[in-house]
């Protein structure tokens, strides 16, 4: 029977013509055909949510070593209040202080103060991450999208490292006299105006990129994006989920990063990332992903040699690796958290049945598109081959959209499709429709998503 149907296809189609339900419209569809790139691979990346962290982190007290660390960054004090000062830090992290909570908080924001501008100062040899490295994350985040325009993988590039030069940023949250840590606290002690500022720096940033789309400005929406990915790309750093433990071995581990790069960064390349919902918590998510490590590589630079002990250094390159790939998978999910605008047809669990010999049709409307937008549709059909399907687009003031025939009856193993096609635009705010047409009876279907992806 499914034989007979794609053998007399061309001919019930014009039976059948006068049974399509049509919207109300201006003119009649101009047809186009956009030839598309070789390198078609965003639907090939797989989307996964992220993993849930359920193990509770144990809590990690400061080493002399990490106290020796911040006794030697208070350089412009005497050392007889840095000693002060320490004495009793630690008595507040044994649980004994008789400080009012007050007189605590002052003395840990005194030492957070200090290891900031030791260990997150943009002048330092190890930058965060290390030299270099927040650039080719955010531009290889954009580029392994495979819809990021080399425009826009370069603006957030040039942004990758803004962060580092404004820790009084955002405004909205860091009090004027903190310094942003781009942290994410777990087993030790945060410190007020400095740290867990990480994960709501990077949403609200990413929501400023949001309403830049909104606005219709394409390229001050990647600029927000730019600043975002750098907190993101921090959590993924064990040292920015503690504020005393380990921090002296913050920047000698960054620059061991930045050294050994060219080893490490083939990790930045995954085929999958996450699918990002509330990119706050699961920034702290990734923060506790990381933050598993912390001890370990702290352990392994404990080490007495370990710099030229080859074991040691091929088992921080595989942990490196680990939390590489880990941050990439996030970084590029909140790419596409940003830039992905969903039909409200069929946004969440919403779906637009698919009839017979009826013609279905999704919408997004006036959405500020860049001169490339992917375009993703998701269909389930009992049989894909009775299935015609065309992506239509217009500027907001015209009538007339230009459509695309993206599937003519072509022939599917499963019964779940998924259609990814590029369009190349004049920048400005567009229109977009998904025409779907059931040329037979006797299956059944449903459009389950449609979406824009602004490159």
């Amino acid at each position: 029977m499914k034989s007979v149907k794609i053998g007399l296809a061309l001919l019930l189609v014009l039976v059948m013509a006068g049974s399509i339900v049509t919207p109300a419209m201006a003119d009649k569809p101009k047809v186009v055909d956009q030839e598309q790139p070789i390198k078609t691979g965003f639907a090939n990346l797989k989307p996964v949510k992220p993993p849930k962290i359920t193990k509770p982190a144990k809590k990690l007290m400061p080493t002399e070593e990490d106290w020796r660390f911040v006794k030697d960054a208070m350089y412009d004090i005497t050392e007889e209040e840095k000693n002060r000062i320490i004495n009793e830090a630690k008595k507040i992290y044994k649980g004994n202080s008789k400080l009012s909570n007050e007189e605590q908080t002052k003395i840990l924001q005194t030492i957070a103060y200090y290891v900031a501008i030791a260990t997150e100062s943009s002048g330092n040899v190890g930058i965060l991450w290390g030299y270099g490295t927040h650039e080719d994350m955010s531009y290889t985040a954009g580029n392994n999208l495979n819809y990021v325009t080399s425009t826009h993988m370069d603006t957030l590039k040039s942004y990758a490292t803004w962060a580092d030069d404004h820790r009084n940023e955002p405004t909205e949250l860091v009090p004027w006299w903190g310094l942003n840590r781009h942290s994410w606290v777990i087993g030790d002690i945060p410190v007020p105006g400095y740290d867990n500022y990480g994960p709501d720096s990077l949403e609200l940033y990413l929501n400023k990129a949001r309403a830049q789309f909104d606005q219709g400005n394409v390229e001050e929406a990647y600029v927000y994006i730019g600043k975002a990915l750098h907190y993101i790309e921090d959590l993924g750093n064990p040292f920015h989920t503690s504020s005393v433990y380990g921090q002296a071995h913050h920047t000698e581990y960054e620059s061991w990063v930045s050294s050994h790069w060219n080893d490490l960064k083939s990790a930045m390349y995954v085929d999958e990332y996450y699918v990002i919902t509330d990119p706050s918590e699961q920034a702290k998510s990734l923060a506790a992903s990381s933050h598993q490590y912390l001890q370990q590589i702290c352990d392994i630079m404990n080490t007495p040699g370990w710099e030229n002990n080859q074991q040691l250094n091929e088992q921080l390159k595989s942990i490196t690796r680990a939390l590489i790939s880990e941050t990439m998978k996030y970084t590029m999910g909140m790419i596409v958290y940003a830039t992905k605008f969903e039909s409200p047809d069929t946004a969440g669990s919403n779906y637009v049945p698919i009839y017979d010999h009826q013609t279905s049709y999704v919408n997004i409307k006036d959405i500020a598109c860049s001169n490339q937008v992917l375009a993703i549709v998701e269909i389930d059909h009992t049989y894909p081959a009775d299935l015609e399907i065309w992506i239509g687009y217009k500027k907001t003031y015209q009538n007339t959209y230009t459509e695309t025939k993206v599937w003519d009856h072509d022939w599917s193993s499963n019964n779940h499709i998924t259609i990814q096609h590029y369009f190349w635009l004049t920048p400005s705010n567009y229109d977009w429709r998904l025409r779907v047409y059931d040329a037979w009876s006797g299956d059944q279907g449903k459009i389950t998503d449609f979406y824009m992806l602004i490159g």
